[in-house]
């Protein structure tokens, strides 16, 4: 006796057929095409700010120059990823060091540069975005 071959009859199965109205698709288009537009705007937005609040560390204020110098050459001797900024309201003389996103950045530089400067303190200020990227962690400086 011969053993029975058993087929399956495959069922086609039928065409999708579209259930979506061109409407449907031309609206999608459209808000796909708006949307483009609109992110493309902020993208452009975004890439013209430069500045936003965050942190300096003031090590000096006073009114010599002098002083106010050898505190800007010591940042740039002892701290070469920091950007000192020498500002002059007469009769004072400030000097802000760095451009911190965050204060606990801040910090960690703060204790090292109070071993020079036991006045420093951190304040609220706006910073350079593309600079603040650029500060290495203090850890790097131990």
């Amino acid at each position: 006796m011969e053993p029975a071959v058993v087929t399956r009859a495959e069922t086609a199965t039928p065409a999708k057929s579209s259930n979506t109205p061109k409407a449907d698709v031309d609206k999608a288009l459209y808000v796909n095409k708006k949307l483009e537009t609109v992110l493309d705007t902020l993208a452009k937005q975004n890439k013209s700010i430069r500045y936003i609040n965050g942190f300096r560390i003031q090590i000096y204020v006073g009114n010599v120059r002098q002083e106010a110098d050898g505190a800007k050459s010591y940042i740039y001797q002892a701290f070469p990823d920091l950007n000192p900024y020498v500002s002059y309201t007469q009769p004072t003389y400030r000097v802000k060091v760095g451009d911190f996103m965050y204060r606990s950045d801040a910090e960690q530089y703060l204790d090292l540069i109070r071993e020079q400067y036991a006045s420093a303190v951190i304040l609220a200020d706006r910073v350079d975005i593309k600079r603040s990227l650029m500060v290495n962690p203090a850890s790097d400086h131990n």
